[in-house]
């Protein structure tokens, strides 16, 4: 077992728990204490949770956030998603072959009250943009309510082990992601206004303006006089011969399982797609440990920062652009993959299959909003607002923004005009820190003649990005034109500190040292 579990890692303590037993179809296992399901079953080295009613596919983990059903296991006698269950002691737990069985009754239930709750502002999902608001909310005191379906506050940036891009100032550019999460449920626990409901799902926005919520298991009602919808978005699924295979895993879960349960699902991995996400997921890969053999992507150049490919070149691993996965290969689990360079129309190029083999894949294929419960909140009557990927799809740091805008907006609403208005500027800042990666340009001309220390960036496109400029303790680093957007250059003397290296989330700063220079440093 201990071969699929992290006992090392460069980023995440590796936190001494206790092991308690349970049972997989009548074979005892070990668990983490507080682990899920799921991630339990793939530590002991199990990728089959069970197979499909209609066509006896193999079923495992895809997604790891509770929007598929593909991780369905039976737990002491009833159906649920090993992604969202904890295991406890001695619990009983069953593939689910066929289409799961009801319970047979038993005594009689007898029902109690549902607890009624109201609140000015029900929130939905406790993620960046969500926490956000609850902040802009908490600060004008506004009765909030904050739900989110998992144990704990944070949302993706739980899983996040790399430094944030965007701005410094209202972002935390520079600071890791699972760092940032627990910054905003800190700052977020300061406001008594706002309550927080961990554990609990948004089931339905009901036309008589009342949402039901499963908290901890028990069913309530809420009557809010808003909504914001911050539930985030779903990974798509892409179709190709054999996506029906265990160990294809979607890359949220993937990052769950390597950076919040620290168990290593594979020795050898696959990514599909070149947006940031599987950039990233890629660089995740490395930092737990795992072979990352490549990285397809069917469009001539990844979609995600230059500097996130150039920092996994850098490691040595291959990225195919203008090549897709043609099909995946096994019986049950994933065996190999068949991938192949691809035209402008996006059709295979015969003679250019490459198969890879033993190697799971993980992949990106793009997110769809959450947006059921705008819908149903607007159908309703009920005024709604959305932040977060449940609005656009956008790196976390836009997400943060946005949500810090829609919590000022809403409290405005409510408290008219004792709350102060949205500035111009945070609108032009909130389109900056989700615009498209721009221009990749040239290094800067480097004078080696002069006997000194300085950085070399190379940084070389334009991202909303510039936690560089506002480390350096003697402002030697500046951008072009000043914006958040403008690549970073160096302007003065640099006394050899060292906090841009360190601080940079691309790795792409280094240090210019002549041999004279080199000598007069300690």
């Amino acid at each position: 077992m201990e071969q699929f579990r992290i006992a090392e890692h460069p980023i995440l303590e590796v936190p001494e728990s206790k092991m308690i037993g349970f049972y997989f179809n009548g074979k005892h296992l070990e668990a983490r204490e507080g682990e899920m399901i799921s991630s339990a079953l793939i530590a002991n080295g199990i990728d089959v949770f069970g197979h499909h009613h209609k066509d006896g596919s193999a079923q495992g983990i895809f997604c790891a956030n509770g929007q598929c059903a593909k991780c369905t296991v039976i737990a002491n006698g009833v159906a649920v998603k090993s992604c969202m269950t904890e295991v406890h002691e001695n619990m009983i737990v069953e593939s689910a072959e066929g289409l799961p069985k009801l319970p047979e009754d038993s005594e009689p239930v007898e029902f109690s009250p549902l607890e009624e709750v109201a609140c000015d502002v029900l929130i939905i999902g406790g993620g960046p943009a969500g926490i956000s608001a609850a902040i802009e909310l908490g600060k004008h005191d506004v009765d909030t309510l904050l739900i989110d379906d998992k144990n704990h506050l944070g949302g993706k940036l739980v899983l996040q082990t790399h430094k944030f891009f965007g701005s410094e100032e209202d972002s935390r550019a520079g600071t890791r992601g699972h760092h940032i999460g627990q910054i905003l449920a800190d700052d977020l626990a300061k406001y008594p206004s706002v309550k927080t409901w961990l554990n609990s799902t948004a089931l339905f926005v009901f036309s008589d303006q009342k949402v039901g919520i499963l908290k901890d298991g028990v069913y309530k009602l809420v009557s809010p006089k808003r909504i914001l919808n911050a539930a985030g978005a779903r990974e798509k699924f892409l179709r190709f011969p054999g996506n029906k295979l265990s160990r294809i895993y979607g890359a949220g879960a993937f990052q769950t399982l390597v950076n919040r349960d620290l168990v290593r699902p594979t020795r050898r991995l696959f990514i599909i797609g070149g947006g940031n996400v599987g950039l990233i997921a890629a660089y995740h890969a490395l930092q737990a440990g795992i072979e990352v053999v490549g990285l397809a992507e069917a469009m001539p150049s990844c979609g995600g920062y230059k500097v996130h490919a150039d920092k996994l070149m850098r490691f040595g691993v291959p990225i195919y652009t203008s090549h897709s996965i043609l099909c995946a290969n096994g019986n049950e689990t994933v065996e190999s993959i068949t991938i192949a360079q691809i035209d402008s129309k996006f059709r295979p190029i015969a003679a250019q299959k490459r198969v890879l083999a033993a190697i799971p894949s993980s992949s990106r294929w793009g997110l769809d909003s959450l947006s059921e419960f705008t819908l149903e909140a607007q159908a309703a009557g009920i005024p709604v607002d959305s932040a977060g990927d449940a609005l656009e799809i956008a790196e976390a740091s836009s997400a943060m923004f946005n949500g810090k805008i829609a919590g000022l907006k809403i409290a405005k609403a409510l408290k008219g005009s004792s709350v102060e208005d949205i500035p111009d500027s945070w609108y032009a800042k909130a389109d900056v820190l989700k615009a498209h990666p721009g221009a990749i340009k040239g290094y800067q001309e480097i004078d080696e003649s002069k006997e000194e220390v300085f950085p070399v960036i190379h940084c070389l496109q334009e991202i909303p990005c510039n936690p560089c400029t506002t480390v350096c303790p003697t402002h030697s680093i500046n951008t072009e034109d000043g914006s958040l957007m403008a690549l970073p250059r160096y302007t003065k003397k640099c006394i050899g500190c060292g906090k841009c290296l360190l601080i940079c989330p691309g790795l792409a700063i280094t240090w210019w040292i002549t041999e004279k220079t080199a000598k007069t440093l300690p």
